[in-house]
């Protein structure tokens, strides 16, 4: 049988903020090989890049942190300067990194970071020792050049970091340098130009989300390295850390959107990135890597909170192959005052807005309702407006291809109104495609069609003129919608009979 996947979790944290890298493997047994190959089950490949996307949702203290790394431990895609590599040698330093996060230096906030943590074991027993001992170390380091950089020392600090297992804690002195702050944008494309092979920055993915999020005026760049007894570990990030909610902060969104779905209980990571879709870097094409490229969702909250539905598929468990072929969210765990999401292309190359969305509410204790969208286009796909399309002619008239937009732009983009569209399928199909057919038979038919739709395309330009951002928005204007139609098609019809045989009466 095959055995566990066994989590790394790298975790970085210099200077107050927190750099989050995931390294999962799979072992297997030699014996499984036959019964692996007869069920069809793919093994991963092996590529050192990584390419991630955290979000981190605080409701506690209403601010969001969104971040995209760019991971290896392999100088193939990540390359620093001579000086740099050379700290690799030395057993003593923990991790060095570049940054420009603001107040990252005690004594100058408004300058960018050198940050070297060396082991704090052996450097001393008194403050003024572990400080002399020290910089002895990280002195001779930007000493031999920093990318061109001329550092000044801020100051020394004890803390308290994970190792680079993920196993085990250490105690580390951490000096701070500081160097003149370039806006993130710039920095990002001189170091990564730099830094990156040009096979990482030219095959898009999610370098191209980390290049938009870098023009954010209030964004953070950081350039880590961490030694390893046989690796090390080299990462880009870039982060923005934003709020509706709280004006000290910059914005998550222009309106205030974002902050009304999470409290409407929806997360939808891709509108952090302003983005409909995401799709994993052409280096993992026509490879299978499901764990190279990983998008995930941290959710702090004060209340016992669960998470009610997925628009994908949910993956239980991660104890075999079998379970990465599918794409979808891993929960661990799915309910409590922190909620970890992880979602798994498997063996897809790309995901849509929608599909990476799910939903939160009070914990009750119930599984997790899945609703597919892809069940919601297939059967689009399948016909699409059947009854529309045989009255006006063509699939390609403008009746139709206005609620083609209704449907793709407006209705499936929140999850109401995806579910709306899978129970209303459901039915359509029940007796669109008689309907259909009788039209193409009977021209009369298909006129008398072809009027009824008129009020009901009326009713639906409304929602052109609408900004639709949240789930209770969808909601009411898709309720005054179909009151709307009631009344045209039910109410008004019954008031004028009523009328007419009073007045022949």
């Amino acid at each position: 049988m095959l055995k566990s996947l066994i989590f790394l979790a790298l975790l970085i944290s210099c200077s107050g903020f927190i750099t989050q890298a995931f390294s999962l493997e799979v072992e297997l047994q030699k014996e499984s090989e036959r019964i692996i190959e007869s069920m069809g089950i793919l093994r991963p490949e092996s590529e050192s890049f990584q390419e991630q996307f955290q979000l981190i949702l605080d409701t506690v203290d209403k601010k969001n942190r969104i971040s995209i790394g760019l991971l290896s431990t392999s100088t193939d895609d990540i390359i620093f300067t001579d000086p740099m590599e050379d700290i690799i040698t030395d057993p003593r330093i923990f991790s060095y990194t570049i940054t420009n996060q603001f107040a990252c230096a005690p004594n100058a906030i408004d300058k960018a970071c050198v940050i070297i943590t060396i082991e704090r074991e052996g450097m001393g027993t008194t403050i003024e020792e572990i400080k002399k001992n020290v910089l002895e170390i990280t002195d001779k380091v930007v000493a031999d050049g920093v990318v061109g950089f001329a550092p000044e020392f801020d100051s020394i600090t004890l803390q308290s970091k994970t190792s680079y297992s993920g196993t085990e804690k250490a105690i580390i002195a951490q000096a701070i340098y500081t160097i003149h702050r370039q806006p993130t944008n710039e920095l990002f494309t001189a170091l990564s130009s730099m830094f990156l092979s040009s096979e990482v920055r030219t095959s898009g993915g999610f370098y191209s989300h980390a290049v938009k999020l870098s023009e954010h005026y209030f964004s953070e760049f950081t350039v880590v390295l961490v030694p390893g007894e046989t690796n090390s570990l080299r990462s880009l990030h870039i982060s923005l850390t934003c709020s509706d909610d709280r004006s000290e902060l910059p914005r998550c969104s222009p309106d205030g959107s974002i902050s009304k779905q999470i409290e409407s209980g929806t997360v939808y990571p891709l509108d952090f990135l302003q983005s409909k879709n995401i799709t994993r870097s052409a280096i993992f094409a026509d490879k299978f890597l499901p764990l190279n490229s990983i998008v995930q969702v941290l959710l702090f909250s004060d209340e016992d909170t669960q998470v009610k539905s997925v628009n994908s598929n949910l993956i239980n468990q991660l104890n075999e192959l079998i379970d990465l072929q599918k794409n979808g969210w891993f929960f661990m765990p799915n309910s409590g005052q922190k909620i970890d999401a992880r979602y798994i292309f498997g063996l897809t190359q790309s995901v849509d807005r929608n599909e990476l969305s799910f939903s939160v509410g009070p914990n009750s204790g119930e599984d997790i309702m899945i609703i597919d969208v892809k069940d919601v286009n297939d059967s689009n796909e399948r016909g699409g407006c059947l009854i529309a399309t045989a009255a006006f002619g063509s699939e390609l008239a403008p009746q139709v291809q206005f609620l083609r937009e209704i449907r793709d732009n407006t209705i499936l983009q929140t999850e109401s109104g995806a579910s709306f569209m899978v129970g209303f399928n459901q039915f359509y199909y029940l007796f669109s495609p008689a309907v259909a057919d009788y039209e193409r038979e009977n021209p009369a038919f298909k006129e008398a069609v072809k009027l009824t739709l008129t009020p009901l395309l009326t009713s639906l330009t409304l929602l052109q003129y609408v900004d639709i951002d949240s789930e209770s928005e969808m909601l009411g204007y898709g309720i005054s919608v179909i009151l709307l139609n009631i009344g045209m098609y039910f109410v008004a019809p019954a008031v004028l009979i009523m009328k007419v045989k009073k007045k022949f009466n």
